[in-house]
């Protein structure tokens, strides 16, 4: 049986964004359900245009100063809460991500800290663990190197995937538009790609070689 190339992808991520939900089911989908051999992360990413966007999709002024201190503290709140979930392993963070999203996107939950210790305690985190690292100083620095791992990668808006070919560590692609789809053929055909990034010549407009 021929072994199969793994892929890792790096899909970045704002906590609030439902499009940003909709492109980690798929990636979820797509692991658990068709290929093995990926490996994924969420990473959170922060920035102005993730606020500008925000206020303007719930109709408020992306101008007004207050508003997007409030809006970027949020934002970070949230973020430091899903950190503090990995730490507690990879499988409890998404899970602690995904319900969280749940309430927050999906049943329009407004943010709180007992919304957060009521996820933590529904996918089972050991809450004084959690309410400990939430506030950490090792927490805040993991946010950090998401930050800075975003500017390497030259990304900059949410629901953009990083896709790497293990067996070729200099190919990576960076794919601007994550549907299903799009993953399955890019899993499905990753030698091709990884030949196709190399020389230059994708053809996906969505996929662009870093």
């Amino acid at each position: 049986m021929e072994e199969k190339t793994l892929l890792e992808v790096y899909l970045f991520i704002n906590p609030l964004g439902s499009r940003c939900m909709k492109s980690e089911r798929c990636i979820l989908k797509l692991a658990d359900q068709v290929f093995g051999d990926v490996s994924y992360q969420f990473i959170p990413l922060l920035n102005p245009q993730i606020i500008d966007q925000h206020l303007k999709s719930t109709h408020q002024d992306c101008h007004d100063l207050s508003l997007r201190n409030d809006q970027f503290n949020l934002h970070y709140r949230i973020i430091l809460d899903y950190k503090a979930a990995l730490f507690q392993g990879k499988k409890k963070g998404r899970q602690f991500l995904l319900t969280l999203q749940d309430r927050l996107v999906e049943a329009e939950t407004p943010y709180s800290d007992d919304l957060a210790i009521d996820v933590a305690k529904a996918v089972k985190l050991d809450l004084p663990m959690f309410e400990e690292d939430r506030q950490s100083d090792l927490a805040k620095r993991a946010f950090q190197a998401d930050q800075r791992l975003a500017s390497e990668m030259k990304v900059d808006t949410p629901s953009t995937a990083i896709i790497y070919n293990a067996d070729v560590s200099d190919c990576g692609l960076l794919l601007s538009d994550v549907t299903y789809q799009s993953l399955y053929e890019i899993c499905e055909h990753n030698g091709l790609l990884a030949q196709q990034a190399l020389s230059g010549q994708l053809t996906n407009p969505n996929l662009h070689v870093l």
